[in-house]
């Protein structure tokens, strides 16, 4: 039987899964929901010193689909803003929470100022956060928004403030507009941090053109959803290597592969936001159930067990394989003969007669086909015929 459980920046976990900053984890009372749904661990919606940010504008939630063909993507946009009652309450909230929660509790905090972060810091350790996620990755914060040149430069300086400051662990938060995202996770460890969170939401606009105007509240936004995980496991499985701090992954979680895909790839723990907004904190369960029974079907006791293995698998330029050897064949007793096939080979390589296609030898083997045939009927088979 698999054990989920973690260690996470100085933290024990049940369960490598986190509930990520968001209204999800706004009050005590959804923290022991979340808790009650098996995650390992909350991070607790942040608290900013921007006034501004207290304040979010209703509606501010637009659940994106764009179609292309039969193929569907899904954009969950929102102009969240942060905690709205102040510090003072916060900390309240967190000394509720810790009454009758058993989970590890992370604050989240947005500081500007160096007075701030140090004075606010202490406020949410005195009140019985047993963590601190250091927020400097908000898609509407005035770093992200304004200073993304100065990115770098602020982490490490906050990073090393906060450590000073603080007894507790400290986890720096990090945007995903970086160039290079594993020499910042570096900066972050040399910096003292305990942990790293890669990433926050991509900020985003959408526009409504039929009114010329962006949607909602008429700004811009930040935007996650399933598609947001392959730039995690990117830098994610390019990082891990290098750094001895735990990793946190975040972005696109919405079924157990995809937990495994994160720890695979490096991550110790997994924040999910998106998946409890769209499904209810029940979704939870189903994580931990899916990613137990894929450890189970593997033979891995715990996550450490399997965590990183992906890297040496990744291959470089220099080692895909770049020979030719297969091309795509039709089933003919599954072909309906409707023709998408044909529509969308550039390589001409679809002939038909009547309803009856084939794919010829100018196939290129590119296994675009397969992918977008409604009767799954097509298949890469090798091309010397085997």
């Amino acid at each position: 039987m698999a054990d989920l459980t973690v260690d996470f920046a100085g933290l024990r976990l049940r369960s490598p899964i986190i509930a990520a900053s968001a209204g999800i984890t706004g009050n005590a009372e959804r923290l022991k929901r979340a808790q009650d749904h098996g995650v390992g661990s909350v991070v607790m919606k942040t608290v900013f010193e921007e006034p501004l940010m207290a304040d979010s504008p209703t509606p501010r939630f637009a659940i994106i689909q764009r179609k292309a063909g039969t193929n569907r993507s899904t954009t969950l946009y929102s102009y969240e803003q942060g905690y709205e009652y102040g510090i003072e309450a916060y900390c309240e909230e967190i000394r509720k929470a810790k009454r009758f929660l058993e989970i590890p509790v992370i604050a989240s905090v947005g500081g500007v100022s160096d007075e701030i972060w140090t004075k606010w810091g202490r406020m949410v350790e005195e009140a019985g956060a047993d963590a601190i996620e250091l927020n400097l990755s908000c898609p509407h914060g005035p770093i992200v928004l304004h200073q993304t040149n100065r990115i770098a430069e602020v982490i490490d300086h906050t990073v090393r403030l906060m450590k000073r400051t603080l007894k507790i662990p400290v986890i720096a938060k990090m945007t995903p507009q970086m160039s290079d995202p594993s020499v910042v996770a570096r900066m972050i460890e040399e910096a003292g941090a305990d942990a790293a969170t890669m990433f926050s939401r991509f900020p985003g606009l959408d526009v409504d053109v039929e009114a010329e105007r962006p949607i909602l509240h008429g700004g811009t936004a930040g935007h996650g959803g399933p598609w947001a995980i392959h730039y995690a496991l990117y830098w994610i499985n390019l990082t891990h290597p290098h750094l001895s701090i735990p990793i946190s992954g975040c972005g696109g979680v919405i079924n157990g592969e995809d937990v495994v895909k994160y720890i695979l790839a490096g991550a110790t723990t997994v924040q999910t936001a998106m998946a409890i907004y769209m499904q209810g904190y029940e979704v939870i369960d189903r994580l931990n159930r899916e990613l137990a029974g894929w450890m189970d079907r593997h033979g891995y006791a715990t996550p450490a067990d399997f965590r990183g293995a992906l890297h040496p698998k990744v291959k470089t330029m220099a080692q895909v394989d770049r020979r030719k050897v297969v091309r795509a064949r039709i089933d003919q007793e599954k072909c309906t003969g409707c023709g998408v096939c044909e529509r969308v080979c550039i390589y001409f390589a679809v002939r038909h007669e009547g309803r009856r296609y084939e794919i010829g030898d100018q196939c290129d083997g590119c296994g675009l086909c397969p992918q977008l045939c409604p009767q799954e009927c097509i298949a890469m088979v090798p091309r010397d015929g085997r």
